[in-house]
Formats: structure tokens, sequence, C-alpha cells
């Protein structure tokens, strides 16, 4: 840690002495300038461009950014370092919660319209919903059990927990799982690092201001244009975590039943089960012809035209049947007789 220190202080003082030299320079002579340059050619001693320097010092200064350091401060460094991976007392943490939960009802439409309304009534917004297996074939032939919808919501994060406990509200609620994750130490690190490349990118116009060759300010821009990239990009995530914990993400699956799932029994009795499996038969027993008999009524309409095409066209069908059977009587009887008149030919 030491030596990185000693090695940026030594950088920086190089940087002060070119630029100073740069504006010694600038306001003397071109004979003076030449004896100077002579000078320095004469004494074996070779004076760095400031490209040269500037580059240097920013290498230095991205390798100290990629190992976690960056340009922070001195005192910013001790405490980090002190510290370690814990957050500072004055910053909040950083959490994001996340929850899945299946909610059953025998009301779809009026669950829906709840869920929805109390969305909106927290503060919070559908991100994304699918309805399934509502469609006019199924409805008109109340087969409505199978619908069901996805919500993927998002709520702000200090109602969350209300959220999810109210969800029994709504219906039967046989699933439910939360789940969190700490981004604390992640998102300081981060933020620590774009204050670091913030006041780099400061430097870096300073030094364009009083940069006096082409290759200066190309260098320099080159070099500013890598550290706004990597600016944007860890705002971009810094954004992005500040909205997940803003607004956490609720998964919630409804669907339509006609009884709930029952709750979990600890111990349940032979007797118990059997007497279970067999009602539990009877109900599929009834729902097979229940759904049988809305099939028949269903189908009734096209039963009639039907039958009524099959007596229309009766005579036809008897006409074209006596036809293709007297084109096989007579096929036959061909057959027959060209099998008798190759046995005559034979006992000739």
């Amino acid at each position: 840690m030491k030596t990185k220190r000693t090695w940026a202080l030594v950088l920086a003082l190089i940087l002060c002495l070119s630029l100073c030299g740069c504006g010694t320079a600038k306001n003397s002579s071109p004979a003076a300038r030449e004896q100077s340059t002579a000078a320095s050619s004469g004494s074996g001693m070779m004076v760095p461009a400031p490209a040269q320097m500037m580059n240097a010092a920013y290498d230095m200064d991205m390798a100290y950014e990629d190992a976690g350091f960056g340009m922070m401060s001195s005192s910013a460094k001790a405490e980090s370092t002190a510290a370690g991976s814990e957050t500072p007392a004055e910053n909040p943490e950083k959490i994001i919660y996340s929850g899945d939960a299946t909610v059953e009802t025998t009301a779809f439409e009026k669950t829906i319209a709840d869920l929805e309304a109390m969305i909106e009534k927290e503060g919070g917004f559908i991100e994304s919903s699918s309805v399934n297996g509502s469609n006019y074939y199924d409805s008109a032939r109340g087969y409505t059990s199978r619908r069901s919808a996805s919500y993927t919501l998002r709520v702000p994060s200090e109602r969350f927990s209300a959220i999810m406990s109210n969800l029994s509200a709504f219906g039967n609620v046989p699933y439910t799982y939360t789940y969190t994750e700490n981004v604390t130490a992640q998102y300081y690190d981060v933020q620590a690092r774009l204050q670091a490349l913030q006041a780099q990118e400061t430097r870096l116009v300073e030094m364009m201001k009083i940069a006096e060759t082409v290759e200066d300010i190309i260098t320099i821009e080159d070099k500013l244009t890598d550290v706004r990239y990597r600016i944007d990009s860890l705002q971009s995530s810094l954004n992005n975590w500040d909205r997940r914990v803003a607004y956490s993400t609720l998964n919630i699956t409804v669907k339509e039943v006609q009884v709930y799932t029952p709750e979990k029994v600890t111990k349940i009795t032979y007797g118990e089960e059997l007497w279970r499996a067999f009602t539990g038969a009877l109900k599929n027993v009834g729902q097979f012809f229940k759904d049988l008999l809305v099939f028949l009524v269903s189908a009734i309409p096209t039963l009639v035209i039907l039958a009524a095409l099959f007596f229309l066209f009766r005579p036809l069908l008897k006409k074209l049947i006596a036809k293709l059977r007297g084109k096989r009587a007579a096929r036959r009887a061909k057959k027959s007789e060209t099998i008798q008149d190759a046995k005559i030919e034979s006992e000739k």
C-alpha cells in the first residue's frame, strides 16, 4: 500500500514539474528554448514529453482503479482498508427483496380486479401480465377451471412484507417464497470507483485546457473517452441497483379452482386416506358425466344437421350402393367365365 502511494506521489510530482516546464517554455524565447534543449541533451538527461507522463500516470490510475483503489484520497483508502468490506455507518444498507406466490380462487374475475386495485393503491405497478385458459370455446361449455393469470409486479420495498402477508385476502395461498439479495458492499465499492473516475475526468479536462501540441490533445481525448465510458457503465449499475432496491419484485400466479388445496396434515390414518381416495374418485366420475352431458348438449345442432343430410341423400346413396354391387357382381361373373374357359381349353 505504501509503495503504491509513493509511486502515485512521484508521478504526480513529475507531472507538476512537466507542466511548470511547459509554462516556462511557452513564455521564453525560441533561443532560450533551444539552449535549454541543448543543455538537456548535453547532460545526457531525457525530459519526458507531457503526453508520455500523462500516459504513465493514467495507466497507474487505471491499475489502481481496477484493483479497487481508484483515485481515492489517502484518508478514504485508510477508511476502506480499516473497514474492509463493511458498510460505513452513514450509508444505509442496499437490500433487494423479491418474492413468489400462488393464489387459488373460486372467483377469478373478482380476484384479478382486487389484486390490480391493491397494487395501484400501494403505489406499485404491473411490469408484465398474462391470462391463460379464458377463451370462447371453454367459456361456452363451462370449462373455466383451467383459467390462470401470471403477474410480475413492482411494489415499494417498504410495503413488500405487508403485501406478502395480505395475499390471503384474495384466496387460498398454498405457496409463498421470499428471498433477499444484499448488495451493500458492491454498491458502495462501485460508488467509490465512480467518484475516483469522476475526479480523474476533472483532472483530464484541466490538462486539456493547458495542452499545447496536437499529440497531447489527441492523447488526452482518448483517455477522457475511456474514463467517461467507465463512468457511464458504473453509473448504469448504480441506477439499476437503486431501482431494484426502491421497488421489490413480486411474481404472483392466480389459479381458478373449484376446491382449494387442503392444508398440510401432520398425520393421517389409513381409513381417512381410503375415504379421501374414494370421495375423490366419486367427484372425478361426477365431473366426467357432467362434462359428457355438456358435450352432448353442445353437439345437438351438429347431430341434427348430420341426420337431415343423411335422410336427404339416402336415395342417392342407395342407388350408388346398388350400382357398385352390380359392377362387383359383373366382375365376379366375368372372372368366373374366364376361369371356366381356361379349364375347357386345358382339357382339350
